[in-house]
């Protein structure tokens, strides 16, 4: 039976990068974006955060230069009121989207006549790291020392969700579990740390065999399908860690409210890394208003003379 799978590269080799988005929303409701990248090179090209990309961005990068400590890549781009922002900048094909690291981000623009509103919402969608693998969750928060048995732990969840997920017949089903959970608790648990981070492609490999063999052919595609996705999440996590964004935002108006973390002048920060979503969504959120006291002065002049002219007309016809 052949397999095709990526292997999770599990040397831990984590270099910070810098990632920096500027929103500047106009009175019209258009929208300037700046994005700025900075650090080391095979994390800033890699998929964890996929930067900006195609006709539609103005780049400049010094990526292709000659080697150094570290690199430079920025990217702008004017977005049209209310234009839909990507969710994403990856727009390959070797990757599932529920892999991805998960951004939507919405600058809404209101016009009511007396008044103008102009909102921001962003968000980083959650890892789920906690619901997962909990050990990876240690790991995030202390990088210097990782808790024993997390390749272990991430290992027998990609294992038994692949085989959760996949459409399995139901007699074929309880078979494969208890061969599955034997021989985690037995073959897996005896491996030290060590070992395992020296082979665990053959130990992957190990526990796909004890999954897909007693399975039908017919479903070996959708199965490795699953795993992809599933190791695929698991590596844009840990290529995460040590990764930094900072966003920046102005907004017309006065301010209304904002979760921001801090405020200089009219531009609005917020600074998170992978500890902050690694379970729970993060989530950013202003709102401005732009007040026109003349029009409401106005148009409440109309609507009292069109009061007495209802009034005027219903007398006249008593």
């Amino acid at each position: 039976m052949l397999k095709k799978f990526i292997p999770i590269i599990l040397i831990l080799v984590f270099a910070c990068v810098e990632h920096k988005l500027f929103f500047q929303v106009t009175p019209d409701g258009s929208y300037q974006i700046g994005y700025k990248g900075h650090g080391d090179k095979g994390d800033l090209i890699d998929f964890d955060f996929t930067m900006p990309r195609g006709i539609k961005w103005k780049i400049n990068s010094t990526l292709d230069e000659t080697e150094a400590e570290s690199y430079d890549y920025t990217a702008h781009r004017s977005f049209k009121r209310n234009e839909t922002f990507p969710k994403t900048f990856y727009n390959g094909d070797s990757l599932y989207f529920e892999s991805l690291l998960i951004h939507p981000i919405k600058v809404k623009h209101s016009n009511w006549l007396f008044w103008e509103t102009y909102l921001f919402e962003g968000k980083f969608m959650g890892r789920k790291v906690k619901n997962k693998y909990p050990l990876i969750g240690e790991l995030i928060k202390d990088t210097e020392n990782p808790p024993d048995g997390w390749m272990k732990e991430a290992l027998e969840y990609l294992l038994t969700e692949t085989l959760h997920q996949s459409d399995i017949e139901w007699n074929t089903r309880p078979v494969i579990t208890a061969e599955l959970a034997n021989w985690i608790n037995t073959d897996l648990q005896a491996i030290n740390d060590s070992t395992l981070f020296d082979e665990m492609d053959y130990y992957k490999n190990l526990g796909l065999d004890i999954i897909m063999h007693p399975a039908s052919p017919n479903i070996y595609n959708e199965m490795d399908s699953i795993f992809k996705t599933l190791e695929d999440e698991l590596q844009i996590t840990l290529d995460l860690i040590d990764d930094n964004f900072e966003f920046q935002l102005i907004l017309p108006g006065i301010l209304e409210y904002t979760n921001t973390d801090s405020l200089a002048g009219d531009t609005l920060f917020w600074s998170f890394q992978l500890e902050d979503y690694m379970n729970e969504d993060y989530i950013m959120t202003a709102q401005s208003g732009i007040s026109y006291p003349s029009r409401k002065k106005l148009g409440t002049i109309i609507m009292l003379i069109l009061v007495v002219l209802f009034i005027g007309i219903k007398l006249r016809k008593r």
